[in-house]
């Protein structure tokens, strides 16, 4: 993180702390964030971690934990879920299996937000919308040759996270995962179950 230019940025934008009481203000609003997720002590941690980071620069943060079941439970009559977002800040795992990201690169289309149309169900969480997204979604869809599918690929992950940080990445958590020492041929892969080389596999005698 770089604190000093997060300030340098906040300072740019007009937001200073114009009365001394630690949180920037701008136009008579203070600058206050929401930030909620599910109860979890890893997640609890990287909450308490991040708010210290904010209030370091002045950013009020108000921590909001929900359990797991409420949180990513879709009860269309709940305000708490995930779907529903009444927050600034959400934070979730986020990933998908396999090597073609696809799938879940075209969540981000225009009109998968969850809404109550849908029962606030949708894939589109962030209520990201860019038309110039949209089309490079088609564009993937009709697109064979591989290099050319990981340049727009890539492309599109930038819009999402270094163009607009609709997504900001914290961490890749690890796997950890056992098996027999007679079992060989066995090698652990981020993309998928510990299953996807099975064929390979070979007793140790």
């Amino acid at each position: 993180q770089d604190l000093e230019g997060a300030k340098a940025l906040l300072d740019e934008a007009g937001w200073v702390d114009s009365n001394g009481n630690g949180v920037r203000d701008k136009d008579g609003v203070e600058l206050s964030i929401l930030y909620q997720t599910s109860t979890n002590a890893v997640r609890q941690d990287f909450q308490a971690l991040i708010k210290d980071w904010w209030e370091q620069i002045g950013v009020e943060t108000e921590l909001r934990n929900l359990d797991a079941s409420v949180f990513f439970g879709g009860d269309p009559g709940s305000p708490d879920t995930f779907q529903k977002f009444y927050a600034d800040v959400e934070m979730y795992a986020n990933t998908f299996n396999g090597t073609d990201p696809q799938q879940y690169l075209a969540a981000y289309r225009c009109g998968g937000e969850p809404k109550p149309s849908s029962q606030w169900q949708g894939e589109n969480i962030n209520r990201f919308c860019d038309p110039a997204y949209d089309k490079l979604i088609d564009e993937l869809a009709r697109t064979g040759d591989i290099k050319k599918r990981a340049e727009i690929a890539i492309k599109m992950n930038n819009m999402l996270t270094k163009d607009t940080y609709t997504i900001v990445p914290l961490v890749h958590r690890g796997r950890v995962s056992a098996h027999a020492n007679s079992l060989g041929g066995v090698k652990l892969n981020v993309w998928d179950s510990e299953i996807w080389n099975a064929a390979d596999w070979y007793r140790i005698k």
